[in-house]
């Protein structure tokens, strides 16, 4: 029997069990490897749906090849500098220890000073000339990507990398409404021009037989465990965590008082901020929808006539919160999000915001 929790519910943490999605990391890895011109990949989908995790397991296959040079790099100001900096290190390791790689170079507080110029983009362009000459492409990492300054300095960056034909490649992790919203902001079309990988909904067979190989209950319990996650990443860690504690033999009772636990967790640690991150609008669809409702009934709840209200209906389904179900209805896609709303309407629920 197994003896320590299996599960991880943290976020951006890779899990003991980590079950894979539709899109193979090695799949990814191998294209990185093998390419020859600077590739850009954006890791998209809802959270918790495992981006960060689908991006540390693809970075840790590609960095086996000795060759690729790995920069993680915040989104905060002093990105060029930033960039330098880690470079810099990395080549100067390169000539003075005559290292084959560094595989990951960590952000903290590196801060070296130049001999050679004070102009940073010469120092990166020669910095990158060395490495291309010595066989070495490079792997930038970002999470949680916006639309802030200092990802629009980057995508500069990279762009002017990129038409100078360095091997040099990135992995982003974002929310879907990022791409939903840069429309209008030039700077950052670079996203719309990326490799977009969408997180896709966990294969429910794969939950299933997982769930069954850890604990020890009828087949029955561990079909409504697969069945309560709907296939979302988190709710698969944060359900088998929460059941183990509460013991690896479950029944039928102890699996319903987890089942409390999960709710309330979910509601809280994912539900909660996915919600409040929506515009006001998106968040009245949502609440419209609510019950099989037709889109005409929707229309109607809402005050606005079809064209409008399909609107939010597309940023709904980009966002991988609701999915068609038959003609003019959608369901949520995210476990348990039906009782998220009505809690939000609840004046009696800790949830409740007002609408």
């Amino acid at each position: 029997m197994i003896q320590t929790n299996p599960f991880n519910p943290t976020f951006g943490d890779i899990p003991e069990l980590f079950l894979q999605a539709e899109n193979n990391p090695q799949d990814v890895a191998n294209l990185i490897r093998e390419s020859k011109f600077a590739r850009l990949f954006f890791i998209t989908g809802v959270r918790g749906s495992g981006k960060t995790v689908y991006m540390t397991k693809v970075t840790s296959l590609i960095t086996q090849d000795k060759n690729f040079i790995h920069i993680d790099l915040l989104n905060k100001d002093g990105r060029l500098e930033s960039f330098v900096n880690k470079l810099y290190y990395a080549s100067k390791s390169f000539l003075e220890q005559a290292l084959s790689s560094i595989e990951t170079i960590s952000m903290g507080g590196l801060s070296l000073k130049f001999s050679q110029t004070d102009n940073l983009e010469i120092l990166l362009d020669e910095i990158m000339e060395d490495l291309s000459s010595k066989g070495k492409k490079i792997l930038i990492t970002i999470d949680e990507v916006d639309d802030s300054k200092p990802i629009q300095e980057f995508a500069q960056i990279f762009a002017a990398l990129k038409r100078k034909n360095y091997s040099i490649f990135c992995l982003m992790t974002g929310l879907p409404e990022l791409v939903l919203n840069i429309q209008n902001n030039k700077k950052l079309t670079f996203l719309l021009r990326s490799e977009k990988i969408v997180m896709t909904p966990l294969n429910n067979t794969a939950m299933f037989q997982t769930y069954q190989k850890v604990f020890d209950c009828p087949i029955e319990i561990t079909i409504k465990m697969a069945h309560l996650t709907a296939g979302y990443s988190y709710a698969f860690q944060l359900l088998g965590y929460l059941a183990f504690e509460q013991s690896p033999s479950l029944n039928a009772d102890s699996i319903e008082s987890v089942r409390k636990i999960y709710e309330f967790s979910l509601f809280d640690n994912a539900y909660q901020k996915i919600f409040e991150g929506l515009s006001e609008l998106d968040k009245q669809y949502l609440i419209a929808i609510q019950g099989n409702k037709k889109l005409k009934e929707v229309c109607k709840i809402m005050g606005k006539d079809k064209v409008f209200v399909s609107q939010y209906r597309r940023r709904a389904i980009e966002r991988k919160l609701i999915k068609p179900a038959r003609y003019g209805i959608v369901e949520y896609t995210l476990p348990l999000f039906s009782e998220y709303i009505d809690s939000i309407q609840d004046t009696d629920s800790i949830f409740y915001l007002g609408y």
